[in-house]
């Protein structure tokens, strides 16, 4: 990371996927930020799922 200018914040799904199990198991009440952040980390793993879904369908079309 040093030396590289980031403009926006990147994760990758399994650190994304820890960041929101963190999150979704902390005993601390979410502020408001907080629950908005949740919620578009939630639609991003959620996309996640489905995009490695479709792709494991179609690695699995190709190999029968």
């Amino acid at each position: 990371m040093k030396g590289k200018n980031l403009t926006q914040l990147e994760f990758t799904p399994e650190e994304a996927f820890a960041l929101l199990n963190l999150a979704m198991t902390s005993p601390q009440k979410l502020d408001v930020f907080s629950e908005s952040a949740l919620h578009k980390l939630a639609a991003y793993c959620s996309q996640s799922l489905d995009r490695s879904s479709e792709s494991a369908i179609c690695e699995l079309g190709r190999a029968v």
